[in-house]
């Protein structure tokens, strides 16, 4: 199984860590970084929240794009995309 993609895996400041307790490959690692040095929320990493926005808890510490992460973002964006013209579809909206 994959995760989706998220904007943490074009950030500079993503750190992982080993996760003792893992149950699955997507628990393999526990996702940090100076905005959220214990872990990065759930809804970032797994739920898809675009970082460059505010976030609770993140003392103003936002993505910043690492260098050679443009193709990790534009798969973030592109899957973004996808995913909000399915919830559109599903609720009859166009978009």
């Amino acid at each position: 199984m994959r995760r989706k993609p998220n904007i943490c895996d074009a950030c500079v400041r993503l750190q992982k860590r080993s996760n003792p307790e893992a149950e699955s490959s997507l628990d393999r690692w526990i996702p940090y970084c100076d905005a959220f040095p214990e872990r990065v929320p759930n809804e970032i990493y797994r739920a898809g929240f675009d970082h460059r926005n505010p976030f609770e808890g993140d003392r103003g510490i936002r993505f910043e794009l690492r260098p050679g992460g443009e193709r990790a973002l534009a798969a973030y964006e592109a899957s973004i995309a996808r995913r909000q013209g399915a919830r559109n579809a599903e609720s009859g909206q166009s978009g």
